[in-house]
């Protein structure tokens, strides 16, 4: 659990940094600018860039938090802030700054599906008169009084998690103010909701604690006892990958299969099988995992299917439970899993079918809470691991895999390309264009190598304007290749930004290293990619370059 939070700690402090470095950004692009009722000066840089500073040092989250509310205080003239914050039906005060003579009480409301509604029509800074449809005059005569004058809704997705109420100088529409607001909400929402899954993630802590105790003192034997280790032991494992062939392991018991497989997608929709099967053929595996999506809409769930039985089957899948039939597969049955998702059980048992699906319905019953515990950790952990603007992996990700996959690479005598890609310009393209059409470029980019890499790639965000990609047993031949085929889509593509209908032609310099041809170890291999990518920068940009030693610059 302490793992857990200072996992959590971490998350939040980087999310922390992002607001604050979008802040520097703000305050460097803003500055000068006539038309705003505040001009944010050289002195609100300084403050900004100090903040940055103080988050990488021995700042916890309330320091690091205090600095930022501090500053948007004193540059953005926010005097006066509340936060209602969304619980248990009702919105009430989780946090004030500059307000007095108020009682919290009189701030409870009742979120009503009128104040929703109106709320999930305003994403962005909005005077406060703008919700008179679906707030009483009395409440609204209250904020007036308390001279709070807009708000702005926390969502992720469509949870609603509260609502700012503040009073500033700043216009509604000032593009410094709703920039502020729109990443502020994202990482307030955020937090709330890696916080909802911490809580529930201490009630299965607690359910360990409490296991651990009626162990302990049990005599040899106890049945009861033995059951709760078992329980225990399975409510310690933290992956997926590990948990399913346990899972597995507990359905074979106490019925004669004699072929058993799960087979589930291990997260989203475009995520990879997460296939475990005892005694199946690997044709069998196949044609399952192949089918998967038609099996689970077309079975219906928890009604298993006899593959023997021809009026059973649906015509859009009969041939492929007839070749499964030949793998001698008996029965398939689609079941819930977590987080709403559906997995797969198929078998072939000497048992009766109605002992065997009494165990079934047992297994469901073990397994789902274990599931869902599981999916939890990973969810929490997959949001650490997540870049905000291009939705593909972190930096964080990334210095976990190549040590993961270095080690592999080492195992099995496999070849591990290394590429670090370059945005070429891109502060040109954003001092002309603005920041937003940067960062429409930057997703465009993401998505582009997102299309062309392999399922088993590992494509991250390195830094602003910089990517890297672990193409695992790719040798230098195939690296070349590759590079060479990212330039020549650049080249015909470009990015689109939509809101202004213009199309941005942009170049990007690679960089490139193969283990262990280049490097020995983590830290060479990097430093080989990134000796390749200067060399590529150096020759004019828009190229690409695959290391070689006389890359190496001399002290």
């Amino acid at each position: 659990m302490v793992a857990f939070k200072y996992m959590i700690e971490i998350i939040l402090i980087v999310v922390l940094t992002i607001l604050v470095i979008v802040l520097a950004i703000i305050a460097f692009t803003g500055a000068g600018k006539k038309g705003s009722a505040v001009q944010l000066n050289e002195t609100a840089v300084n403050d900004l860039l100090a903040a940055v500073g103080s988050i990488s040092g021995e700042g916890r989250i309330p320091e690091v938090a205090a600095s930022v509310s501090n500053i948007l205080k004193k540059h953005l003239h926010c005097d006066k802030i509340i936060f209602l914050r969304y619980y248990r039906s009702n919105l009430e005060v989780n946090y004030f700054s500059g307000v007095t003579n108020f009682s919290k009480h009189s701030l409870r409301i009742k979120l009503k599906p009128s104040l929703m509604e109106s709320l999930k029509s305003f994403h962005r800074v909005t005077p406060i008169g703008q919700l008179e449809s679906a707030l009483s005059k009395g409440y609204l005569k209250q904020l007036e009084a308390l001279h709070l004058s807009y708000f702005f809704p926390v969502f992720l997705r469509d949870r609603l998690y509260g609502i700012y109420l503040i009073s500033t100088k700043l216009p509604p529409d000032n593009p410094t103010l709703n920039l502020l607001a729109t990443t502020l909400a994202f990482n307030l929402s955020t937090a709330y909701h890696i916080g909802l899954q911490e809580q529930k993630i201490a009630r299965y802590e607690s359910k360990i604690h409490s296991l651990e105790e009626r162990k302990f003192g049990a005599p040899a034997g106890d049945q009861a006892a033995d059951s709760a280790l078992e329980t225990l032991r399975l409510l310690k494992i933290r992956n997926s990958q590990q948990l399913v062939p346990e899972l597995l392991k507990l359905l074979r018991k106490d019925c004669n299969f004699s072929k058993l497989g799960l087979y589930l997608k291990s997260g989203g929709q475009d995520s990879p099988m997460l296939s475990v099967s005892w005694n199946m053929s690997k044709e069998a595996d196949k044609i399952i995992e192949e089918n998967f999506e038609t099996i689970v809409k077309k079975m219906e769930m928890d009604k298993p299917v006899n593959l023997k039985m021809q009026k059973e089957i649906d015509q859009v899948l009969e041939s492929s439970f007839k070749d499964l039939n030949g793998k001698s597969v008996n029965y398939m049955m689609s079941i819930p899993w977590a987080y709403r998702r559906k997995a797969v059980l198929a078998w072939s048992s000497d048992s009766r079918n109605s002992e065997v699906l009494e165990r079934i319905e047992r297994f469901k019953k073990e397994a789902l809470p274990l599931a869902e515990n599981i999916s939890r950790y990973e969810r929490a952990e997959e949001l650490s691991y997540t870049d905000g603007l291009t939705g593909i992996y972190n930096f964080r990700y990334f210095k976990k895999r190549i040590n993961e996959e270095v080690k592999r690479a080492k195992r099995f005598n496999h070849h591990l390309a290394l590429m670090l890609f370059d945005v070429d310009d891109l502060k040109f393209i954003n001092d002309k264009y603005g920041h937003q059409a940067g960062d429409e470029l930057i997703k465009s980019f993401a998505g582009m190598l997102q299309e062309a890499v392999r399922e088993n790639d590992v494509l991250s965000r390195y830094g602003g304007d910089e990517f890297c990609l672990l193409m695992p047993e790719t040798n230098r031949a195939e690296t070349l290749q590759f590079m060479e085929r990212i330039g020549k889509r650049l080249s015909s593509s470009g990015a689109f930004i939509e809101w202004t209908e213009l199309r941005l032609d942009y170049t990007v310099s690679i960089g490139g290293a193969v283990y262990p041809d280049d490097s020995g170890s983590v830290e060479e291999l990097i430093h080989a990619a990134d000796m390749a990518l200067l060399r590529a920068k150096e020759e004019g940009r828009n190229c690409a370059r695959l290391y070689q030693p006389e890359y190496e610059r001399k002290a």
